[in-house]
């Protein structure tokens, strides 16, 4: 079945171009040229689209209010904005509506590769029922502990950049919504940040307090409605897992880039849970246990997610086979091994449990790569990074 993209402009000159630039795809995909919000919207009642690229400044309906009546009427469909219009406080409004924001003029062959990108990432997903459940994700709640000190932080005078990040990168929803932001078209950065610390430095504490204060990019804890699950617990669980996952890389004598690279991915390796218990209401009445569709698919519901809001390819794969990594695509001990092993050595310490014994290692992984033997190694960094924390 073809791919059906809708395409939303009030500019009648854009519309053609994209037609032109478009018309040697139309064996693969059903595309739709539109000129109003309200002639979108009468399309998608028609027939659902797969994907929805939007203008943001239009008469009458507005970029911003078209997404945010798709995602409310149709959540799986993907929502990509592009404009030329760059007021912050109308791309403020489409954060939480469209998952991903791309900036005029744009090449054709960009605009192609997001909207592939996006069909690519939906085989990640195992069921129609995740990719609505994904749609419905506007920004992800932080928990309760984490907001209260970043708020703390940006309304104190003598606060820091490093202050600043330190919270952030402790916590899976900040990170996931500011790495977002930063790496989006509105911000203009020339090269993908990968690491909080950049992010923090390249927004500036004027326009992280603008975002988190003036425009609630960050939200605090909400009721989950999954018994058991708690933000704070995955807060601690992720601070654990990052710093364990940058102690392993280090001990392999990765770079410090590739050791960010790897505490990144393991402060966002279970976003996923996020979602679902954040959104467990979307899932139809005859799901199955909640807690069991969390445990089952959140690693491939976070990848999705991660991929539509423009994440690199690196960490949505970490992501997505963080259980499994002999999965991933990246050969030999990466990044998705290292999380795997961190998020495995995190758990059993916690659980007080020997690793010597039921590690809930993916069976064959490390034999597989000869590194078996390393497992005492990487716990013993794991142990001492806990015994630094403790000293803290």
């Amino acid at each position: 079945m073809n791919t059906r993209i809708v395409f939303v402009d009030d500019e009648l000159n854009i519309l053609q171009a994209m037609g032109r630039s478009f018309h040697g795809m139309r064996n693969e995909w059903n595309m739709e040229f539109l000129s109003s919000g309200a002639a979108a919207l009468d399309s998608l009642s028609k027939a659902p689209a797969d994907v929805i690229v939007s203008d943001m400044r239009m008469p009458g309906m507005d970029g911003w209010q078209l997404l945010a009546e798709v995602k409310k009427r149709y959540p799986q469909t993907v929502r990509l904005v592009l404009s030329g219009h760059a007021d912050p406080s109308s791309v403020m409004r489409a954060v939480g509506t469209a998952q991903l924001y791309l900036a005029k003029p744009c090449e054709s062959g960009s605009l192609k590769a997001a909207i592939v990108q996006t069909q690519m990432l939906r085989q990640l997903l195992s069921s129609d029922r995740l990719a609505l459940l994904v749609g419905e994700v506007g920004m992800l709640p932080s928990a309760p502990t984490a907001f209260q000190e970043i708020l703390a932080c940006l309304q104190n005078p003598a606060a820091s950049l490093t202050d600043a990040a330190q919270i952030i990168g402790r916590d899976v929803a900040m990170t996931a919504n500011i790495m977002k932001l930063v790496n989006s078209a509105f911000f203009g950065s020339r090269r993908p940040i990968t690491t909080i610390d950049r992010a923090v430095a390249y927004l500036g504490m004027d326009t992280l307090g603008a975002l988190v204060l003036g425009h609630g990019v960050f939200q605090s804890g909400v009721a989950t409605g999954i018994d058991g699950f708690s933000l704070e617990q995955l807060w601690q669980h992720t601070e654990q897992t990052a710093a364990a996952a940058r102690a392993i890389a280090l001990s392999e004598n990765l770079s410090g880039a590739r050791a960010d690279e790897a505490f990144l991915a393991a402060v966002l390796h279970d976003v996923g849970k996020v979602v679902f218990a954040t959104k467990a209401a979307a899932l139809p009445n005859e799901t199955l246990d909640v807690v069991a569709q969390m445990e089952a698919h959140h690693a491939e519901v976070g990848a999705y997610l991660l991929g539509l809001w423009g994440f690199p390819n690196s960490i949505v794969e970490a992501v997505a086979f963080h259980h499994t990594p002999n999965r991933a695509s990246e050969k030999g001990f990466g990044l998705s091994g290292i999380v795997h092993v961190a998020d495995r050595l995190v758990h059993l310490r916690s659980e007080h449990r020997s690793t010597s014994i039921d590690t809930g290692l993916q069976p064959g992984y490390l034999e597989g790569l000869g590194l078996e033997h390393c497992l005492p190694k990487w716990s013993a960094a794991v142990e001492s990074l806990d015994d630094r924390m403790a000293a803290a």
